[in-house]
């Protein structure tokens, strides 16, 4: 929560939607494999948000123990009409995954915002992305709007990382990868995505905004290497609920 208000009190445009309550009803649940999930809400009415962004997410109807609100990234598009988040639910999960892993079809849950900086308003024209694993989803939302022909002046370069040769939502970035302004490339090592990230910085260098979006740790990871080689435009997604 410190580091939402850190980013609100920089970005506070773009924090102002977390005064807003959204209630959410609940649709389905789409086992994307390997751990990870889509989870899908109609919200009771109409959302505006910008592509990238996320929301807080809480279920007031039932106990949660522990932390009972989760951040997540928000997959979709506002012009899909539909709220879907995805995030990966471990063998043993939070009392807070359980649960919605366990909603039923008409069940509803609160959403505060959408907020947060990490859109395309805040980028270039030219956009490297780094995701990792599920950190795909926010770049889903953008990649969506470019399909349909929404931000033409943009070029973006995705550098997906996954693991063991699975990568979320494979079907729909075969589709975005055919887009003339998109392209992807997959990887499953930690040492290939060093090498694409800096082979990104020596074609592109500061004429890209560099977006990156996955665990904490491969943040920070990426975010240092990028300051070390004098990237000055950086992103991230805040990365609090996957």
């Amino acid at each position: 929560m410190f580091d939402l208000l850190l980013r609100a009190l920089g970005n506070p445009l773009d924090y102002y939607g977390i005064y807003k309550k959204h209630t959410l009803i609940f649709r389905e649940c789409i086992d994307e494999g390997s751990g990870s999930f889509s989870f899908i809400f109609d919200p009771q009415t109409a959302i505006v948000w910008k592509a990238d962004q996320h929301g807080v997410f809480n279920m007031p109807d039932k106990i949660v123990s522990e932390k009972a609100w989760r951040a997540f990234s928000i997959a979709s598009s506002a012009i899909e009409n539909e709220i879907t988040i995805g995030t990966t639910i471990p063998p043993t999960p939070s009392d807070f995954k359980q649960k919605l892993l366990n909603l039923n079809p008409g069940e509803t849950i609160d959403l505060h915002g959408p907020i947060g900086e990490f859109h395309l308003d805040n980028c270039g024209k030219h956009v490297v992305t780094i995701a990792g694993r599920i950190g795909i989803t926010p770049l889903r939302a953008i990649m969506v709007e470019m399909m349909n022909d929404l931000h033409p002046d943009v070029q973006l370069e995705l550098i997906y990382a996954g693991k063991n040769n699975y990568f979320t939502y494979s079907d729909s970035c075969r589709k975005f990868n055919n887009h003339p302004n998109i392209s992807i490339t997959h990887i499953n090592t930690p040492d290939k995505v060093s090498t694409a990230i800096d082979k990104a910085v020596d074609t592109y260098k500061n004429t890209a905004t560099y977006c990156i979006s996955g665990s904490p740790g491969m943040i920070d990871a990426v975010k240092k290497r990028l300051s070390e080689a004098g990237i000055q435009k950086i992103l991230n997604d805040p990365f609090k609920g996957y």
